[in-house]
């Protein structure tokens, strides 16, 4: 039963967005899922093929595979494809209806979500299994451990949640409980395909997946919203495609790729430090801010669905500030977010935009306003 009025509107927001979004995901097969699936179908039929047949590159561990077992027990690929797009309507419910300041949030986000909903992509996953952390941390570390081992698990970057553990009135020895808790669960969802594979094939996957990962390289397509790609594109002489259409090169001054990226690495290990810095004087919320900080600043690969971890600085601002001053920012961002779509100004603005890490600068005044006391 729906008990109060936000339940009711995340719930009609939930329902929205998925249904608004079956029509785009039908049109695309949903083909960031369908990776997951068919990978899935490989551990399930022939895991050997696991990293050698894939609708796109799968860069996951083997052991992600496994996890996604479930959505993909048969060959009926639809019924698998809509059973995920119904598990991430649940999760944007139950995220939406915890409190006011996170329906806002997630409104804010809408765009982000529109992406997720349309390619079926994890992130909102991730930001569900660390919601989950963060509201354990405080009553039982273990079970907190327990969700962060299986974010990890899903992709490899919650692990920057590690120092939440060691913080606030619940850190020390239980805090340290949590995070070998999480570590062995972890440890254990690692050593899965050993059980199910067999020792030899087992390590002959890892040994495939690191592999993929190396091939995988630094994109600097316009989509990829991180510092080391905005610096790259201006100060050195690589050329880049915008939206993978066409090639440009933006180069201001022509500097030694690894200076570039040291430079982009110094930059967000110094703002990853002020956020945790931040956090320590706030609490539990404050982590999973601080998390989000350093997912979008530390990664060399920044995808603009990446952005859904802005769900929990968000959901902390609006939770602290007054109702005025939330709605004047919310609708600054909102307005930020809807004028760097390609409805609003055209593929050609949009996709220059896109380049000059537009996103990436929303995600560093929303880290300015949430670091501000």
């Amino acid at each position: 039963m729906l008990r109060t009025r936000r339940e009711k509107w995340a719930l009609c927001f939930a329902l929205l967005l998925a249904l608004l979004s079956v029509p785009r995901a039908y049109k695309l097969q949903s083909p960031d899922f369908k990776v997951f699936y068919v990978a899935a179908r490989h551990a399930l039929t022939d895991p050997v093929n696991l990293y050698r047949i894939s609708p796109d590159r799968y860069l996951y561990p083997p052991s992600t595979a496994l996890l996604f077992t479930p959505f993909g027990f048969s060959e009926n690929y639809s019924l698998h494809q809509w059973s995920w797009h119904a598990l991430l309507a649940l999760l944007l419910f139950l995220l939406c209806r915890s409190s006011w300041a996170a329906f806002a949030a997630m409104l804010l986000l809408t765009r982000y979500l529109t992406i997720t909903f349309g390619y079926g992509q994890v992130n909102l996953v991730v930001v569900a299994l660390l919601a989950g952390a963060g509201r354990w941390l405080e009553k039982n570390p273990a079970a907190a451990g327990g969700f962060w081992a299986l974010a990890t698990s899903v992709k490899v970057f919650p692990a920057v949640f590690a120092p939440a553990f060691f913080g606030g009135p619940r850190g020390g020895w239980r805090g340290l409980r949590g995070l070998w808790v999480g570590a062995l669960v972890g440890a254990g969802i690692a050593l899965t395909p050993f059980v199910f594979f067999g020792w030899d094939l087992g390590w002959a996957l890892y040994g495939e997946f690191l592999g993929a990962l190396q091939s995988k390289g630094l994109p600097l397509h316009s989509n990829n919203q991180s510092f080391v790609a905005f610096f790259s594109r201006l100060f050195t002489d690589a050329s880049f495609p915008l939206h993978a259409v066409w090639e440009v090169k933006w180069t201001l001054l022509a500097l030694p790729p690894a200076l570039v990226r040291g430079v982009a690495l110094v930059i967000g290990i110094l703002l990853a430090l002020l956020s945790w810095k931040r956090a320590r004087e706030r609490g539990t919320e404050a982590y999973l801010a601080a998390a989000a900080f350093c997912i979008l600043f530390l990664s060399h690969i920044v995808w603009k669905d990446y952005l859904l971890f802005l769900f929990f600085p968000l959901r902390e601002i609006f939770s602290r500030w007054p109702v005025r001053r939330s709605w004047i920012f919310g609708s600054a961002l909102l307005l930020l977010v809807t004028l760097s779509a390609h409805d609003a100004v055209g593929a050609q603005v949009s996709t220059r935009l896109d380049a000059a890490c537009i996103h990436l600068w929303i995600a560093v005044l929303v880290w300015g306003a949430w670091w501000k006391k």
